[in-house]
């Protein structure tokens, strides 16, 4: 189950470094950082998307939102700014399970709205991909000039855009983990809705679970709670990183559902018997 973990970051590495070589210095760097972009959901672009919107959506019901945690560049970036919180001894604080959020559907829905409606301004502001395009436009204007310029903006609008939402991914990163993926995007909100229906999930194991707590400490999108056997795979972005932290391997990522057989024999944090 750990190997997976290791497999995801590998995927999240190459992604990002082939995104900030696309968006800094362009496809002339090397072809395959094209690759970048045509492995998002733009859904702004329209019908050139569908292709990889398609191919997302299998991928989804398959196993969950590893486009969070893999490909999208804002995940990545998030990521970091959580690894630079790890080291800030103040900011290092256990994560602890939350509920759900019901406004990321509202701004899910307006999201929709505006892409049926072709309003591109809120798109060209929310979307991951395109968050990514205004950060990058701060160090190479080009990267989103021709694109603000046609909405009869202008790139400074663009490269302020990309200011605000570094500060606030940073901000919510630094001090809640991936609260930004999991209560404000648009397209991670509209793939949690499919976690009913994909065939993989994060499962806890009642009966090997000893609720040491360490799973839910370690989870970034604060949708594990220990003390109910509980994993909301609607705001898991499938990082694994709680697969890795169980020393009972009581969490794991699997088809079945987990449902306790023997709930009043179980093991507990003290002595590890039954």
């Amino acid at each position: 189950m750990r190997q997976i973990r290791i497999f995801r970051i590998f995927l999240e590495i190459i992604f990002f470094i082939a995104t900030a070589a696309y968006l800094l210095v362009g496809p002339q760097l090397n072809p395959m950082d094209v690759i970048s972009v045509k492995s998002q959901i733009i859904l702004s672009l329209g019908s050139s998307a569908i292709g990889a919107l398609l191919v997302w959506i299998v991928l989804t019901l398959l196993f969950g939102r590893v486009y969070c945690s893999s490909v999208c560049p804002v995940g990545t970036l998030s990521d970091l700014f959580i690894r630079l919180r790890r080291n800030i001894r103040p900011m290092n604080l256990p994560f602890r399970y939350r509920q759900r959020k019901k406004w990321s559907v509202h701004i899910m829905l307006v999201y929709f709205i505006c892409v049926i409606a072709g309003i591109a301004v809120l798109n060209w502001a929310i979307e991951p991909w395109n968050i990514m395009c205004n950060i990058a436009a701060v160090y190479n204007p080009s990267a989103i000039e021709s694109t603000w310029i046609s909405l009869g903006i202008g790139s400074a609008v663009g490269i302020a855009a990309g200011l605000a939402a570094l500060v606030i991914i940073a901000a919510m990163s630094l001090t809640s983990g991936r609260r930004y993926c999991t209560d404000i995007c648009p397209i991670g909100t509209a793939m949690g809705l499919l976690h009913e229906y994909t065939i993989y999930h994060i499962e806890i194991d009642p009966d090997v679970c000893t609720h040491c707590g360490d799973c839910e400490t370690i989870c970034k999108s604060e949708c594990i709670k220990v003390s109910q056997n509980m994993v909301d795979n609607a705001r898991c972005v499938r990082c694994f990183d709680c697969l890795a932290v169980c020393r009972e391997e009581a969490i794991r990522f699997q088809i079945n559902r987990n449902r306790p057989t023997t709930p009043l024999f179980q093991k507990t944090k003290t002595t590890g018997k039954v």
